[in-house]
This record gives structure tokens, C-alpha cells and sequence, in this order.
């Protein structure tokens, strides 16, 4: 694999979370500008099948470090807006307009963990990272799990636009 492939392959494994805090290529992405850009389709059932593809990946990579997160921080009621984000699921006929239901519930309950995770004071001395992945204290992996949720946000907002 030539240098600029390995570049390529280490920026979308971050981008989808792969790569988690206390890694030197997380470090690196952290640092770093990547200008990306999301392009609506023109058919609006496209636009909400990519937004319940990046909300899948993004559930994937990133529910279990939020969830502890949200429970190191005693944030319950965030907890369990989580916990209802993972039970939602689309019968193999849905249509546009179950996806768009379906990603209108998901940005809700995101918006509402971000304003709980944003109100989390990092510098509280009683909580540890434990059970976290890496190295990196408290305060890194909240904001993390925040600058994560902020970019799901953004892509449904971009899906429901369509």
C-alpha cells in the first residue's frame, strides 16, 4: 500500500470511528482539517437511505463508548434516550415516509443526549475513564462522544432536508 493510500484508509477509518482517542492516528486526524462534503440526491428517499446508513455506522462505532460515558457521568435519562435510539428498527417495506419518522425520532433523542453531555462538567475529580478505551482522561472522551454527535446530527439534518 503506497503512503497516500494508507493517508486515505487511516482518514475514513476515523471518520467512522475506528479509531478511537489515545491512538497517534487519532491524534493526528484530531489536528488536522478534512473538508468533506455531503451532496443531497435528488430523490429524497436516497438522501433518508444515507441518513439511516451513516446513523447505523455511527451506532456501531460509537453507542458503547457514549453509553459509558453517559453512565460514568450519571447521566440516566440520557442513558435511556440512548437505549430507545438502539430499539428503533424500519420493517423491510418501509417507505419514505417510516425513514423519515424514524430519522426525525433518532435526531431527537440525539439532540437531547448532546444537551446532556454538553452540561457534563469534565473536570469532575470523582469521575475516572474507566472502562474506556485508551489512555485519555474523562474530559477526552466526552468531547469526542460530543464532537460525534454533533456530526451524526448534522448528517440527518442534511437527510431530512431532502
Amino acid at each position: 500500500m503506497t503512503a497516500a493510500a494508507a493517508i486515505i484508509v487511516a482518514f475514513s477509518d476515523a471518520a467512522i470511528g475506528r479509531n478511537a482517542p489515545d491512538t497517534l492516528l487519532w491524534r493526528f486526524n484530531m489536528n488536522s482539517i478534512i473538508v468533506t462534503h455531503f451532496t443531497v440526491p435528488e430523490d429524497s428517499t436516497d438522501a433518508l437511505y444515507i441518513g439511516i446508513h451513516r446513523l447505523s455506522a455511527w451506532m456501531d462505532a460509537e453507542m458503547e463508548t457514549l453509553g459509558t460515558v453517559l453512565a460514568q457521568s450519571s447521566r440516566h435519562s440520557a442513558s435511556a434516550a440512548l437505549n430507545d435510539l438502539a430499539q428503533l428498527h424500519l420493517e423491510p417495506d418501509a417507505g419514505s415516509a417510516e425513514l423519515r419518522e424514524m430519522l426525525e425520532h433518532a435526531q431527537a433523542a440525539l439532540d437531547y443526549i448532546l444537551r446532556e453531555l454538553l452540561h457534563v462538567s469534565c473536570r469532575q475529580g470523582t469521575v475516572s475513564a474507566w472502562g474506556l478505551p485508551g489512555r485519555d482522561a474523562f474530559d477526552t472522551h466526552v468531547r469526542w462522544s460530543a464532537a460525534r454527535l454533533r456530526d451524526i446530527d448534522a448528517t440527518i439534518r442534511f437527510s431530512l432536508k431532502a
